[in-house]
């Protein structure tokens, strides 16, 4: 009598060989909605470091985010938005806001401008969330920098002797109302001064001024990626993203 072979009716190398492709997809597809969790760069005369968590292990992007767009006429973008809500449904309203921005700074818009188009946008979607974005665009000919903010926390600047906070224009949620109006504020960095741009996840919840925290943690520091650690963006209940800048020359 010839035996007849015991099978589990799953062959474990096909198995792995799926899984190993399925990751593979989810890999392609968070970099494609974030190009990367974390970013060093350099540009127009900024060293730039960036990172992001997502508050969701498993998705791995959140509804935090971070741009860096240098634009053809030597200007830099650089912003970091905070959507409402975890999972799913945040990442969908994110990809759509981050995609908008970019297009919106590429055209040349001012950042009021840009923040002002990405209300309306959020505001007509049907079943769109509420999310907070703040937005500046630097000239390196000038060391120029020009932002406005939707509903976000004040930028710092930082040196090697304090991290102040910067003027925090006019400017309410995105996607709360119709047609709210969106200020602008500038100021002239210096050499070796550093702006740092973060959502509402990177401040300490046990303190009575987080943000007062998050400023102590930045002064005296001088690489971007250094501030970045002493930010402390380890993994925690919330998205989170933080976007240094420092001007070089």
């Amino acid at each position: 009598m010839t035996a007849i072979p015991m099978t589990t009716g799953r062959d474990p190398r096909a198995l792995r060989r799926r899984l190993a492709r399925q990751r593979h997809i989810n890999h392609v597809l968070q970099r494609a909605i974030q190009p990367a969790a974390g970013l060093m760069t350099e540009v127009g005369g900024l060293r730039i470091a960036a990172r992001c968590r997502s508050a969701d292990p498993e998705v791995r992007v959140g509804g935090d985010w971070y741009l860096v767009t240098p634009l053809p006429d030597g200007d830099i973008v650089l912003a970091v938005g905070d959507v409402e809500g975890h999972g799913l449904r945040a990442v969908e309203s994110m990809v759509g806001l981050r995609y908008a921005m970019a297009a919106y700074a590429a055209a040349g818009e001012p950042p009021a401008l840009i923040l002002s188009r990405l209300n309306t946008l959020l505001a007509q979607t049907a079943g769109a969330v509420t999310a907070t974005a703040v937005i500046a665009k630097y000239r390196p000919s000038l060391g120029r920098l020009v932002w406005a903010r939707a509903g976000h926390p004040p930028i710092l600047l930082s040196d090697r002797r304090r991290t102040i906070q910067l003027p925090n224009p006019r400017g309410p949620l995105l996607g709360l109302f119709r047609l709210p109006p969106y200020e602008q504020e500038a100021r002239h960095l210096r050499p070796g001064q550093s702006v740092v741009l973060y959502s509402d996840g990177m401040i300490p919840r046990d303190a009575d001024d987080g943000i007062g925290v998050l400023a102590h943690r930045a002064t005296g520091i001088q690489e971007p990626d250094s501030i970045l650690r002493r930010l402390d963006i380890a993994p925690a209940g919330d998205d989170a993203c933080a976007l240094v800048a420092q001007r070089a020359i």
